[in-house]
């Protein structure tokens, strides 16, 4: 199946769904869900499924660049199925939900359990984020 039959089955899914669904111009479908973007990434794999949550956490300085590398690792770790990572210019967190499938539209039945995941882990990456660069900072007590 193409990746256009696939993408329309997708689009058509997501509106259903209450989703505004767009292709953008590099051919994902883009959505929102709670304010958050969201993508179904290209592919031409038939059998794979690829949910984006892009760029969800800035990062700004190498100190960051370190917590957040071993906060992605926790929570890709501790929640099935996501990954947490950073992108190839340690400038920013994503977290996706890869899936491999028999038919493209299995994944419509887990698809708001995929962003429940989503959610789960970069809330696990936040948390753990937190609490990384408050250990990291450096201290205000007087010697």
């Amino acid at each position: 199946m193409s990746w256009e039959k696939i993408r329309d089955l997708h689009v058509e899914f997501l509106a259903e769904q209450g989703f505004r669904p767009k292709v953008d111009d590099e051919g994902d479908i883009h959505f929102r869900e709670e304010g958050r973007h969201h993508f179904i990434m290209e592919t031409q794999d038939e059998h794979y499924f690829h949910l984006l949550f892009p760029n969800f956490f800035p990062l700004s300085n190498k100190t960051e660049v370190e917590e957040a590398a071993v906060a992605a690792s926790t929570a890709s770790r501790s929640t099935k199925v996501a990954k947490v990572y950073l992108n190839p210019a340690l400038d920013n967190v994503s977290a996706s939900v890869e899936l491999l499938v028999s038919d493209p539209t299995e994944v419509h039945a887990h698809l708001v359990r995929c962003l429940g995941i989503i959610g789960t882990a970069t809330g696990t990456f936040l948390e753990e984020m937190s609490a990384r660069l408050a250990a990291a900072a450096p201290s205000d007590r007087n010697s």
